[in-house]
């Protein structure tokens, strides 16, 4: 418990203080973090028995978190950008494995590679695409993710007695879960609506939406995990876990309420 909060010590306001700057300080804090999150990504894919393509997946993973960085200077070509950057390294990575198909795994390989993109260079390109819109924004997504798996935590202690997905996480319960949803809505709803201004009924779908997909992130990296026989993704935040750990709701939950905030809250 004392790594914990150490950690939490000096983890908090870093984080606080890239949110709070934005810009090129936020974009190169997302960038260490995506980087990081590869790294554990191949060390599970290695735990596995798998390799994977790893210069041309680690490249685009920069590439696309660079590519969503421009968003502070020149929106519309940010956004251009990034899908062009992931079809050309989702080709280089087939290409990679073409050159080196007699080192085997070519279909696991450039499979693994290519997920190394949608699983982490993309959602982390939206954490920056969120923070272009307005710092409250982030926090409200953020805040919401952390009370789901918070209220699902200590819900689940109280409560809960039913299994939610035994064969993938077995100590979560659908007591737990319902917590954790009630919990998001009501934060996002108390941050959106109360102190950002932002009209009810929409700021109650996008809380319905991070309610909904957080503990969906929780559960797939669980479940990688579990195929990878790994209890952490690794220790970047010591007593709390990797990088992976910390962000697997985030993953889900930001990208989802970027296009819901861009589309349809202002």
């Amino acid at each position: 418990m004392g790594q914990r909060i150490r950690t939490a010590l000096i983890a908090i306001p870093i984080a606080l203080l890239l949110i709070k700057l934005g810009g090129l300080f936020f974009s190169l804090g997302t960038l260490l973090l995506a980087a990081v999150a590869y790294k554990e990504y191949r060390d599970m894919i290695h735990a596995a028995g798998y390799d994977l393509y790893g210069k041309a997946a680690f490249l685009g993973i920069v590439l696309l978190v660079a590519a969503a960085s421009l968003v502070f200077l020149d929106s519309s070509l940010s956004h251009a950008l990034l899908v062009p950057v992931t079809i050309l390294f989702s080709l280089l990575i087939m290409l990679d494995g073409l050159f080196h198909h007699g080192e085997g795994q070519f279909l696991e390989k450039t499979a693994l590679s290519t997920l190394s993109l949608l699983y982490i260079g993309l959602p982390f390109a939206h954490f920056i695409f969120l923070r272009s819109l307005g710092e409250g924004l982030l926090w409200t997504v953020m805040v919401g993710t952390w009370a789901s798996d918070t209220f699902a935590y200590f819900g689940g202690r109280m409560w809960g007695k039913t299994p939610l997905a035994p064969t993938v996480s077995p100590k979560k319960t659908r007591e737990g879960a319902l917590c954790g949803f009630l919990g998001t809505l009501a934060v996002i709803y108390l941050i959106g609506h109360t102190y950002l201004g932002y009209q009810s009924v929409r700021v109650l779908i996008l809380a319905l939406l991070v309610g909904f997909f957080a503990p969906l992130g929780d559960l797939v990296e669980s479940i990688m995990k579990r195929c990878c026989k790994i209890k952490d993704s690794g220790t970047f935040f010591p007593g709390h876990g990797g990088v992976l750990d910390r962000c697997d709701s985030l993953i889900f939950s930001i990208p989802i309420a970027y296009y819901f905030v861009e589309f349809f809250l202002f």
